[in-house]
């Protein structure tokens, strides 16, 4: 397999069509059409289906797809850093991060990330696990700090941060607001980032016994703005990081719900993906993270306090023992 036909096969994925795929790429329609043959007569199976709305990809396209999109993605990002070593451009690199973490600590991150790598741009993702995981397999994302599925320790390599909590949020004045069991919200409709009930074994003492039981009405944001909106001017429940619940809580105007029973604790970590080596700007990301981290674990600042009361840090010389 070449990496001109891999590169058309990514295209054709992008754009839906032959002509789309060459306006995308250097290549004609003809190259295009040459290069996904080749690839076909090469690996043996058909890849594309072409239909009057456009062009599909078989299963065995969609599984090659994913190996394309990575091959791609590492050499671009391996051009990108020699371009940057020969002074031709900048680097870029590309991180999920967790909406509690952009409110609290990611602004010195980035600041001492910069004293280092001015000239790098960065571009930040959501760190929800429908985003994050598709990305970092197929090289869009270079890195990422949150939670990761327990189904997936092969792919990637996990630098542990946080344990977190998780709270049950609902607006100010919600009329299950005082509830202490998961059996009392009996007919309550949520808005979740992801479906918590799946085969990872999350929250299974707890919430998935009582979707279990219940089979509550479960809604999906794969934005936390919108998530968030809707909590606060519906009756929605959510269930939150309890950083940031505690964020939210005092921002706009939402509530925890005392719930007694008990929810799992998560791990955050940084995570990427263990085949890939890392770039000197994921590396220096890195360590600034974990510099503010281990700094902002023992810091008298009330802020930095009232998060570490709701986490507790993993890394060597900082949580709450260092405090």
């Amino acid at each position: 397999m070449k990496l001109h036909q891999l590169r058309a096969l990514v295209a054709i994925a992008d754009s839906g069509s032959i002509r789309n795929a060459a306006k995308a790429t250097d290549y004609s329609p003809a190259a295009i059409t040459k290069a996904v043959r080749e690839l076909e007569d090469e690996v043996g199976v058909t890849l594309i289906v072409r239909e009057t709305t456009g062009i599909t990809l078989t299963p065995a396209g969609q599984v090659l797809l994913e190996h394309a999109r990575l091959t791609v993605g590492v050499l671009a990002r391996a051009r990108q850093e020699m371009d940057v070593f020969a002074g031709k451009r900048k680097g870029t690199l590309a991180v999920g991060i967790p909406s509690w973490l952009g409110m609290t600590l990611l602004g010195e991150i980035v600041g001492r990330f910069q004293l280092h790598m001015p000239e790098t741009r960065l571009e930040f993702f959501e760190s929800l696990l429908t985003v994050t995981v598709p990305k970092l397999r197929d090289g869009t994302l270079d890195l990422s700090i949150g939670r990761m599925p327990l189904s997936s320790p092969e792919e990637f390599t996990q630098v542990p941060l946080f344990v977190a909590g998780y709270a049950v949020v609902a607006r100010a004045g919600h009329p299950m607001a005082d509830c202490r069991a998961f059996r009392e919200l009996k007919g309550a409709t949520w808005i979740l980032n992801r479906d918590f009930t799946g085969a990872d074994g999350m929250f299974q003492s707890a919430f998935r016994d009582y979707c279990r039981r219940y089979t509550p009405h479960i809604h999906i944001s794969h934005s936390g703005v919108i998530a968030t909106s809707l909590i606060a001017k519906t009756d929605f429940l959510s269930l939150m990081p309890w950083p940031l619940a505690e964020q939210l809580v005092a921002k706009d105007g939402l509530c925890v719900l005392p719930i007694r029973d008990a929810l799992a604790d998560v791990e955050i970590s940084i995570t990427y993906r263990r085949t890939v080596p890392l770039g000197a700007a994921a590396k220096c990301f890195i360590d600034a993270t974990t510099s503010v981290i281990r700094e902002s674990a023992s810091s008298a600042d009330p802020a930095k306090r009232r998060l570490f009361h709701a986490i507790e840090c993993l890394l060597d010389g900082g949580g709450r023992d260092a405090t």
